[in-house]
């Protein structure tokens, strides 16, 4: 995915890119069965249902975030998933944060949760959301409480 989005995203019209898409698309898929997914998609969900922000852009803002919290209880998945958006590894939350962050950015990703229409007040209540979906805070590398959560979406509003 990483050696093919960029330029996907760039031009439409790059058959290779969109098939090297296409491919993560299907291996993504396959590893939705017997792996699942974690606490990032958790967080999107309210995003999704509450914003109506489809479910991608929702993962992509809240991917950075994610990312930068599971970094100190996984490091070398952290490292594996920044090299291969090609971004320096480092196990520093905040500049896996900013790297990641940046990244998506460059995609064209408006990254602030505000601009998108979320409040400050709502917050709240989509982190009990988000927490309430067990299966995805249960599979992540790194407990994820409630608070942690909250913390999350200040930080992307």
């Amino acid at each position: 995915m990483g050696k093919y989005l960029g330029r996907a995203v760039k031009d439409g019209a790059d058959t290779e890119a969109r098939a090297g898409m296409m491919l993560a698309s299907y291996y993504g898929g396959i590893c939705l069965g017997p792996v699942n997914t974690a606490g990032g998609h958790a967080l999107a969900y309210p995003l999704g249902t509450r914003l109506k922000l489809p479910h991608g852009l929702a993962n992509a803002i809240i991917f950075p975030h994610v990312l930068a919290f599971n970094a100190p209880e996984r490091p070398e998945k952290t490292a594996s998933v920044l090299a291969a958006l090609g971004l320096p590894e480092h196990s520093d939350e905040r500049i896996v944060l900013a790297g990641a962050k940046d990244y998506c950015a460059s995609l064209g990703v408006d990254m602030s949760l505000a601009s998108h229409g979320a409040k400050e007040e709502d917050l709240s209540l989509w982190a009990e959301e988000a927490f309430a979906i067990k299966r995805l805070i249960d599979n992540n590398p790194r407990a994820l409480g409630v608070e942690d959560i909250l913390s999350i979406y200040h930080s992307a509003l």
